[in-house]
Parts: structure tokens; sequence; C-alpha cells
């Protein structure tokens, strides 16, 4: 695809951006408060399956308390997480940008289990293969998460790092942010790649639509694959 054909959206200027790299450090420290805090409430409640039941929803929907509490306290209208129209061009691109990212992923995950090294594919299985009901799962891993994790990293933290740092740095820390928030270090990479190609096709079109999408696409082949693969008798090692 010749990249001409797309037309690159304007990085917004100056005083006309409603917060800046600071808040957006901010919210990385609140994220971490409230990951921590997730962290102990499960351990303290074991027994609770989060995971098989509507409480996994509002464990992913927290991710969102920092960027309400920075919008709430600037009065920033939640518009400017720019929920506006994109064209197929973008769309294309970035379906272009995941299969590459795949690609790397593969050769990634090849080299892990050749270290005998768990890749993630291998710990979402395990999760699956424990579940009575996967609905919840899915409903947050295909549906919320993508959501939710687009407006925090792309739409508030990317769009304030770039305000300050450009848009490649922009892009590169807020990619390590969103890796490192996932708490999978065999993951780290993929999920890099995968930030790296939501944050580039947010700078494109300046709409976190298309990488919503994306993101619902991306988990949703991933979760449905992972699935099916539990409900083929002896594809989980013993």
């Amino acid at each position: 695809m010749d990249e001409n054909q797309i037309p690159m959206a304007e990085e917004p200027q100056g005083s006309s951006f409603p917060w800046s790299a600071l808040d957006c450090w901010i919210g990385v420290g609140l994220l971490a408060l409230v990951n921590v805090a997730l962290l102990v409430f499960i351990t303290q409640f074991p027994d609770l399956e989060l995971m098989q039941n509507a409480g996994i929803v509002f464990l992913q929907l927290a991710s969102l308390l920092p960027v309400v509490l920075i919008f709430a306290w600037k009065k920033i209208p939640w518009k400017h997480i720019r929920f506006t129209k994109f064209d197929s061009a973008t769309m294309g691109l970035g379906c272009d940008l995941v299969i590459a990212a795949y690609g790397i992923a593969a050769v990634h995950n090849l080299i892990l289990v050749a270290l005998g090294v768990d890749t993630q594919g291998a710990q979402i299985l395990e999760i699956f293969s424990e579940l009575d009901s996967p609905i919840w799962f899915f409903i947050v891993g295909v549906i919320v998460a993508p959501l939710v994790e687009e407006i925090f990293f792309r739409g508030f933290l990317f769009q304030g790092f770039r305000q300050r740092y450009g848009w490649i740095a922009g892009l590169v820390l807020s990619s390590f942010i969103f890796a490192a928030a996932h708490l999978g270090p065999v993951a780290f990479i993929p999920t890099f790649l995968l930030g790296a190609v939501m944050a580039y096709v947010y700078h494109r079109s300046n709409s976190i639509l298309p990488g919503v999408v994306l993101h619902f696409l991306v988990n949703g082949f991933g979760l449905c694959a992972a699935y099916a693969a539990t409900q083929i008798p002896g594809i989980i090692p013993a």
C-alpha cells in the first residue's frame, strides 16, 4: 500500500490540547496503583472465580479510573479522546501492520518454544481449560478490553506523549507501558508490537475507532482460536 495515499492527520498543537505529558505520567502512576490494588484484592479473595463471572468486567473497567479522575479534575470533555470518523485506507494499513506484527510474534513464539518457555497462547489455553464457561472471559477480552485499553493507551497516553515528545517517542513510550501493564514477560514483545500498530493507526487517523476495531479483531481471533483448541482432545499437554 502506498503510504502517500493516506493523508496524515495533523498533531494537536500546544495550548489547545487539554492535558499534558505530566498528566500522562500521573495517569501511569495511578494505573500502577490500581493494578496493585486489584492484585491484592484477587490474592485476598481467591475463591471469587472472577474469570467466570461479571466481576471480571469491573476489574477491566478499573483501568479507566486514572483517565476518569484526570478528566474530572481538569474538566476535560471526553470528545478529546477522539471517537471520530476514519477511512477504509486507514483500516487497510492497520490490517497490513497487524499481519506483519503477527509474523514477528510467530518467530518470537517459536524461539520461546525452542527454549522450553510457555508462550502467551499456552497460558491462555490453560485458563480456558479451567473455566466452566468462557462467556465473561470472552466479553471482557473481545469487547471491554479493546475499548478500555484504546481509550487509556492511545486516546490518553499516546496523545499526551505525542504532543510533548513527538509521535515516534510517543508511540514507543505508550507501547512500552501498554506491554508492561499486561504483566506477562513472555508476551511483552508481541504486546508491544500490537500497541505500536494501534498507536501508528491512531496517529494516521487521529481517531480511536480504527484501533478499537483492530484490537477487537485481534483479541477475538486469538481467544476464539484458543477456545477451539481446548475443545480438541489431547491438544493441551497433560
